[in-house]
């Protein structure tokens, strides 16, 4: 009996060693699923600060963020330094570029914002008129 007994034991023991990693594994998973909800949330939240402040900036309504865009314009009537009409804020140059038909990739480089934030640019306002 001595010997089922120390069977037992060992079992148990080799079940724990393997569960506790397991643990560990499943709480990590978690936090990282949290903290990663967490940094959705706040580009969303950026994203909407960023909408919000282009179509104060353009004085355009939302509706007309929802239009589908019309095919780009060519880039051969893009001036070779572009001087924002707005101000010197990398948005302002980044909608003349945009206006221009440069790609998202080209705006970001240019005007040194963050690829995402010059795709909404461009996707905002790639084929609205220039003011």
């Amino acid at each position: 009996m001595l010997g089922w007994l120390e069977l037992v034991v060992v079992l148990a023991l080799w079940t724990a060693a393997l569960a506790l990693p397991c643990v560990f594994w499943l709480r990590r998973q978690q936090s990282l699923r949290a903290l990663d909800e967490h940094r959705f949330d706040q580009m969303q939240a950026q994203i909407s600060r960023l909408q919000k402040d282009l179509h104060a900036q353009a004085g355009a309504q939302p509706s007309a963020v929802s239009q589908a865009p019309a095919p780009a314009r060519r880039r051969a009537d893009v001036p070779a330094p572009i001087e924002p009409s707005g101000g010197g804020s990398p948005y302002n140059q980044a909608i003349e570029l945009a206006r221009h038909g440069l790609s998202a990739g080209e705006v970001a480089e240019r005007c040194g914002i963050s690829r995402s934030e010059a795709e909404l640019i461009v996707s905002l306002y790639r084929n609205s008129p220039t003011a």
